[in-house]
């Protein structure tokens, strides 16, 4: 059987933790200034997410609350090269909701096929497109693309063959390659990437749970797996658009039993979080070369990120969107629909799922 090298020796490790919250961070997304989208907070009732955007290089002392108005929780997943980002946040009835925030202005984004379900999360952005999913009324995963100027989506549908019974999107770059993760009916978890309607599935040998996060433009895949152990390991797979694979597992050196890996650049940083020996989550930022891990003492200055107080856009059906304001409410057209290279065509399908997803495989060990 093919086994999975370790390329933890090749990477040098920094810790990044919030200075409000040193017990829980996630670094989720990463572009190519090095800029970084996250949050930090468990989500509980009285320990919610709260998005952040942190800059290069002192990222401790360059912290941008980034949280939707108004909403109980955020969080910051993908960013792009001009500093959009995209994400999710939690409404007082606890509600998920996609958003695009760009120039300072939030955009809500929720497929009009979501139904009763109420979760619409985005996680991952690049050249215009965003991909998340929804969750319908029975909690099975769909994935989508949007774009970002004609507010149209998208099905990310893995095919048949694949066996999926719920499907996440979660990165895309300006090739217009998708990766994703999707449960199956045979009660695994494997991945896909996906280019030009064709898919190709991303498993790392041994393990029944692979789930890809993030894809760079050389096709680089990061994201996670789970052993014949049950220790969840970080991994980087190259040549994702090919039949053979190369997969190689990344963990942080202070790692107890979890490393995950959510997001790569096109220089080859990658962003995500590991689990250490006090039960406290961490940041994580990897560069390649060199050995050994650090951490970034916290700063003690934290800015409030602008944000506008115009409205957000919420498509409420296949060919209308409603943009809503404080005072008024107004129906614009969306005169086509435009499908990115990669993705099939046809209506696409709709608290945190993404993260229920990337902790599935901590959770037992935080407890």
């Amino acid at each position: 059987m093919t086994t999975v090298t370790s390329a933890s020796n090749t990477y040098s490790f920094i810790t990044i933790n919030d200075a409000a919250d040193p017990t829980f961070n996630q670094l989720l997304g990463i572009n190519n200034a090095n800029t970084i989208a996250g949050y930090f907070g468990s989500g509980a009732t009285d320990h919610p997410n709260v998005g952040y955007i942190l800059a290069s290089p002192n990222y401790l002392t360059n912290i941008d609350l980034a949280n939707f108005p108004n909403a109980n929780q955020t969080q910051q997943i993908g960013i792009n090269a001009d500093g959009t980002t995209v994400g999710f946040y939690v409404d007082a009835e606890g509600n998920n909701f996609g958003f695009v925030f760009a120039s300072g202005t939030y955009t809500t984004v929720a497929s009009p096929e979501t139904g009763a379900g109420t979760v619409n999360q985005l996680l991952g952005l690049n050249g215009g497109y965003a991909v998340g999913f929804f969750t319908d009324e029975t909690g099975n995963n769909h994935g989508y693309s949007y774009d970002i100027a004609t507010q149209a989506f998208a099905d990310v549908t893995p095919p048949a063959a694949f066996a999926c019974t719920s499907t996440t999107a979660t990165s895309t770059n300006n090739n217009g390659d998708v990766v994703g993760f999707c449960d199956t009916d045979a009660n695994t978890t494997i991945s896909f990437f996906a280019n030009s309607g064709s898919y190709l599935q991303l498993n790392v040998p041994g393990s029944t749970n692979t789930q890809a996060f993030g894809i760079n433009i050389n096709r680089d895949v990061v994201g996670s797996f789970v052993d014949a152990e049950g220790v969840t390991h970080g991994f980087i797979a190259t040549g994702a658009n090919t039949a053979t694979p190369t997969y190689q597992s990344i963990d942080h050196p202070s790692a107890v039993n979890s490393t995950i890996l959510n997001g790569i650049n096109d220089q080859g940083y990658i962003v995500g979080f590991y689990l250490d020996a006090g039960g406290n989550t961490n940041g994580v930022l990897a560069t390649p070369g060199g050995t050994g891990s650090t951490s970034i003492a916290p700063g003690s200055g934290i800015a409030t990120i602008a944000t506008s107080s115009s409205a957000s856009t919420v498509p409420a059906s296949s060919t209308t969107t409603t943009t809503t304001t404080a005072a008024s409410a107004t129906v614009a057209k969306v005169s086509s629909v435009s499908i990115p290279t990669g993705l099939t065509s046809g209506s696409a399908m709709n608290f945190s799922l993404f993260s229920a997803a990337i902790l599935a495989a901590i959770s037992v060990l935080i407890i």
